[in-house]
């Protein structure tokens, strides 16, 4: 395997010292106190017994000026530099005028390596000092919260925080908000990009779907909108109306244009911002050292500089043979750096171990291969990346993906085993394949409001089928309009809806009689009393029907003794009718109101009226020797038809 000469771990590097020096220089070392004192390299007890988180924290808090620390873990994550975070915070507490320990930490919490043990409890109990013990996550609300000895509410910060919503909000606003409420004053108001919910939220300009959403929205209604109004327009023309033609037709144009105006002005004058602007830490993944700070990664290889194994204190893997494993790499036919880390979303990697080792070996001075393990869903995860060496990024990354050993010293073995397969050569050209990854940004917004996911499937297919639907819709209720109030397409009734309307024919003709009893011409007198007579008796489905027709015939004459007397034959709850007409539902010539009159046969027999019984629904004129079918309703011999339904003992 072809590697630079300056890479390899040989004696060959001091082959030039005389060896008189290098015995002199080697009996030096072996014979000082310092030197015997000092632990083999490769002991275990390098990597037993590590301290606690709260040891850990409480160590690093004793380091910070009395009453005044905080502490930022080097692995939080976020665009603020950790000097620059820890000055905020210290902004944010100072003004308590109280002791304050604080410590931003990625890996306590749910969901982290760290879990959700109690921290600051332990670190209070490890510094015996009164004030405020505070562990902030990079981002959201405290992990915990603690006050030991101060008056400062802890009640009144958690409301503060609950009432400002900051969830998500980073560090750096949370602070300042959890500060002002533990002194009880008025929180400082956080000014958070906030993404519009419901429907806002997904015609959001600023969000990735968001104008294409708008675009195919205004589409399918302005679509919709112009041809339901040419529909209206031709259906007007029919009915020789005009002006509404017209009217449609300009009150459809104007609403669709109108709707695809302010649809687009709406997606074009929002301020850029959300999905339109790269975040940050993406734009740091592109080019060394592919994290906001360094400082993680600078610690790590500072590390490695004095051993190649490093296992960090925070690490919640297990640690079982990484001792051992320390010969693998020092045995390597090619330097191997390993570290083993907790990884958590939060933190400067996003929990990637790929790019925390790309990260440390961008900042390494020792040219190798840096490998990062950390902990994964079921088994540790392996990151590599080189420094000084080249090497295809995916050749690099293919055979690691696959190692999945339950432990960090097998993956680390198994790692060492595969690196030795890979060929390397000098150079400092290697780029991960994470940084070829350009940030995901969404095309311009007019190219998504107009393109084929936003107005035009919306404009030539959504539009098309809501305005079918809309036309659909329109027909099918004037179906079930005409179906249950008598009107012109097929009309089915039964005895309980022909029974409120015969009541309330009566009704009326009651109410005439009361008011004018001359008002009814005295030739319709007999039909009026019939009709009062039948309605209060249990009749059939026909029977209620006459007594309809009959009543409607006494209340027109009242109103226009030469109105039109003649029941439709097709349906005689239609207006009655003065023409007659040639048709084959009345088998010959038989007055037909004006819309029937205008269909044909075809239609007039759909149309006809039919009467729902308990088992079926038929023809009204089912039984043509029907006293009411046979005197049309009283159009023809009234007097003769009401006798003949008082002989068959209708009304006693």
């Amino acid at each position: 395997m072809p590697v630079s000469p300056r890479v390899l771990r040989s004696p060959s590097r001091v082959s030039r010292i005389p060896a008189l020096l290098v015995g002199a220089l080697f009996l030096l070392f072996a014979s000082s106190p310092a030197a015997m004192a000092e632990p083999a390299p490769d002991s275990a007890a390098a990597y037993e017994n590590p301290p606690t988180m709260a040891e850990h924290y409480a160590g690093l808090l004793s380091e910070q000026p009395e009453g005044a620390a905080v502490v930022v873990d080097d692995a939080v994550g976020g665009a603020t530099p950790h000097e620059e975070l820890a000055e905020e915070l210290h902004a944010a507490f100072e003004p308590l005028g109280a002791p304050y320990h604080v410590v931003v930490s990625p890996f306590v919490g749910a969901g982290t390596p760290g879990g959700m043990d109690e921290i600051m409890p332990a670190v209070h109990d490890r510094l015996g000092a009164d004030g405020v013990y505070v562990l902030l996550p990079p981002k959201g609300l405290p992990t915990e919260l603690q006050v030991y000895g101060v008056d400062l509410s802890v009640r009144g910060a958690t409301d503060a925080l609950r009432d400002a919503e900051l969830y998500i909000a980073p560090v750096g606003d949370v602070a300042p908000v959890l500060a002002a409420g533990l002194a009880g004053e008025e929180p400082p108001a956080v000014d958070l990009e906030r993404r519009p919910e419901g429907f806002l939220g997904e015609v959001d300009p600023n969000g990735f779907n968001g104008p294409a959403n708008l675009g195919l929205l205004v589409g399918t209604v302005g679509a919709a909108v112009v041809i339901v109004g040419g529909w209206a327009a031709w259906y007007w023309v029919r009915q020789d109306r005009r002006v509404l033609p017209v009217v449609a037709v300009v009150a459809a144009l104007a609403v669709s244009g109108t709707t695809v105006a302010v649809g687009y002005v709406y997606t074009m004058s929002a301020p850029v911002g959300g999905a339109e602007v790269a975040d940050p830490e993406d734009l740091v993944r592109l080019e060394a050292p592919y994290v906001t700070d360094p400082g993680r990664a600078e610690r790590l290889a500072a590390e490695l500089a004095e051993d190649p194994l490093y296992v960090d204190p925070l690490s919640s893997l297990s640690r079982e043979g990484l001792a051992e494993v320390r010969e693998t790499l020092t045995d390597s036919s090619v330097p191997v750096y390993a570290a083993v880390v907790p990884l958590a979303t939060d933190d400067e990697v996003e929990g990637e171990a790929e790019v925390l080792a790309a990260a440390l070996a961008s900042v390494a001075e020792e040219d190798g291969v840096y490998v990062v393990i950390g902990p994964g869903i079921e088994e540790p995860v392996v990151g590599a990346a080189p420094s000084g060496l080249e090497i295809d990024a995916f050749g690099l990354w293919s055979p690691l993906s696959r190692v999945e050993e339950p432990t960090p010293a097998a993956a680390l073995e198994r790692t060492v085993a595969d690196l030795a397969e890979l060929e390397f050569t000098p150079g400092d050209g290697f780029t991960p394949l994470f940084a070829d990854d350009e940030p995901n940004l969404p095309e311009p917004r007019g190219e998504r409001f107009w393109g084929g996911e936003g107005f035009l499937p919306g404009a030539l297919f959504l539009g098309p089928l809501l305005a079918a639907l809309v036309i659909g819709l329109t027909y099918l209720g004037a179906f079930f309009r005409e179906r249950y109030r008598g009107g012109g397409l097929v009309t089915v009734v039964g005895t309980g809806r022909l029974r409120r309307l015969a009541v309330k024919e009566a009704g009326r003709v009651r109410g005439l009689l009361d008011r004018d009893p001359e008002g009814i011409p005295p030739r319709y007198m007999p039909q009026a009393e019939a009709v009062l007579m039948l309605v209060d008796r249990d009749l059939e489905v026909l029977d209620l029907l006459g007594v309809v027709v009959l009543a409607r015939r006494v209340l027109a004459v009242a109103e226009d003794p030469d109105a039109a007397t003649d029941p439709c034959a097709v349906n005689p709850l239609h207006p009655f009718s003065g023409k007659r007409h040639r048709t084959r539902v009345a088998g010959g010539n038989a007055h037909l109101c004006e819309g029937c009159g205008v269909l044909d046969e075809n239609q007039r027999a759909i149309r006809m009226l039919k009467l729902r019984t308990e088992s079926s629904a038929h023809s009204y004129r089912k039984a043509p020797e029907n006293a009411w079918i046979r005197y049309s309703f009283g159009a023809k011999r009234p007097e003769r038809m009401i006798e003949e339904l008082l002989e068959v003992n209708r009304v006693h």
